[in-house]
């Protein structure tokens, strides 16, 4: 009865780990929390009818099924790579209960009664603690999930579970086979080996226990980590980004501008992404970060004299040289910032916006009449977005243009102020290389 009990609350403890190890060391998401609820009741409904037909070992495989089909069902692509992820998992379960449940008995060569004893005494300090971190671990559950939002394995951290995962399966493949001999009496694998293997086992089994928990520790703080340096980084942001708005606010010429440019910047990247337009630039990274970066193009404009900076006509020449003064001072400004920061993807993107958006692709812009791809490739796509919005908004000086004559001045300017390809990109997310005219970015951003 003891042995059947013990064979159970093993199979239990497989599919709870496996559960644990899928959701907090592999970071592989859960499904919506109802639908979540549901498929544990199943999983465990399904491994005990597995268990009461065929057997603890086919109960364990139900369980690893079951862990992998979660994956599967997570994911919202490549669902089917997720029945690969489970191959490192028995490996890494059995790193962690092999050593605690089989060598100490086998160290200090216990009796079949006191090894029974000694498992279920194990069996309930892991339920105590699974308890425990369900009842008081609320907050750190609450801070998981939000950063799992934002946070996945690295390639090199997956590798290494794969690794940690396949080696431990052999060594407790073969510690097991050692140990267990006539029905779980850890006594009678001396009449194979001899207690010569004792130190060996428990060396090995220390060190596989160890490997095994400083591995899954180290992910699990490198998560937090990044959810940290995410957390200040997103501070960082929104400080500035409050701060470009501050600055907006002394325009009265402009009000919207930041947020609609920034909306038609991630539009127009998003059209070159999918095109495969520049393919070797425009990764996910750098899409977020330019759109953080997106609303500090003009932020330069904090030093631009409000006579000029609202003057209700046009500007004079004098003036004109003074406001295009605000390019070089975002520039300078932002560079402060990196400074008084720390090195940021967003913020080194933020000093090309604002430097070189009025950059021409013929060389003709200002403040250092660079042309082509010597522009950065986020000042580019900042010049379309900044001109059409600048074209299509009401200012003290002029009405609102058309959108159809804006879209029509982008496509005439292509090649001489803009970049042909992120200008063609611009209109084909509108539907006017097909003549169709559209207007639905222009209304996004607004």
């Amino acid at each position: 009865m003891g042995t059947v009990l013990l064979e159970i609350l093993e199979t239990i403890a497989i599919a709870a780990s496996g559960f644990l190890i899928k959701k907090y060391v592999f970071l592989e998401p859960d499904m919506e929390p109802e639908k979540q609820r549901i498929f544990y009741f199943f999983s465990f409904f399904v491994i005990g009818v597995v268990f009461l037909l065929l057997g603890k070992d086919a109960a364990s495989l139900m369980a690893l099924i079951m862990i992998g089909l979660n994956i599967c069902l997570g994911r919202k692509e490549h669902r089917l790579r997720g029945l690969f992820q489970m191959i490192p998992f028995p490996g890494i379960i059995n790193g962690l209960f092999v050593p605690v449940l089989l060598v100490p008995p086998y160290l200090f060569a216990m009796p079949v009664r006191e090894t029974v004893v000694y498992q279920f005494m194990v069996y309930g300090a892991m339920a105590a603690a699974l308890v425990l971190f369900y009842v008081k671990g609320k907050s750190w559950r609450g801070w998981f999930e939000e950063n799992m939002r934002r946070r996945s394995l690295r390639k090199s951290e997956r590798y290494l579970l794969w690794v940690i995962g396949i080696l431990m399966l052999l060594f407790s493949n073969h510690t097991a086979m050692q140990i267990t001999v006539d029905g779980g009496n850890v006594r009678a694998a001396d009449h194979l080996y001899g207690r010569g293997l004792a130190p060996f086992i428990g060396i090995t089994s220390v060190s596989a226990f160890v490997m095994t928990i400083t591995i899954i520790v180290l992910i699990v703080q490198g998560n937090k980590r990044s959810f940290y340096h995410e957390q200040v980084a997103g501070m960082q942001s929104g400080m500035i980004t409050f701060m470009a708005e501050i600055v907006e606010n002394r325009d009265d010429n402009t009000g919207g501008h930041i947020r609609r440019t920034a909306a038609y910047v991630e539009e127009i990247a998003k059209e070159l992404k999918r095109r495969g337009d520049y393919i070797e630039i425009i990764s996910d990274r750098y899409m977020r970060d330019m759109i953080v970066a997106a609303p500090l193009h003009d932020i330069g404009k904090i030093h631009i004299p409000d006579a000029v900076l609202n003057k209700p006509g046009r500007l004079t020449d004098e003036e004109f040289v003074i406001m295009k003064t605000h390019t070089t001072a975002g520039e300078e400004l932002l560079k402060h910032a990196k400074e008084e920061l720390g090195e940021s993807g967003y913020l080194n993107m933020a000093v090309d916006m604002a430097a070189y958006h009025h950059e021409w692709w013929n060389g003709r812009g200002y403040p250092y009449g660079i042309s082509g791809e010597e522009i950065p490739l986020c000042a580019r796509i900042m010049a379309v977005a900044d001109v059409f919005d600048a074209l299509t908004s009401k200012r003290c000086y002029k009405d609102a243009m058309p959108v159809e004559k804006a879209y029509a001045i982008i496509r005439e300017e292509s090649g001489t102020h803009f970049d042909p390809v992120v200008a063609a990109a611009f209109l084909r997310r509108q539907g006017e290389e097909a003549g169709g005219g559209k207007a639905a970015m222009h209304r996004q951003g607004q």
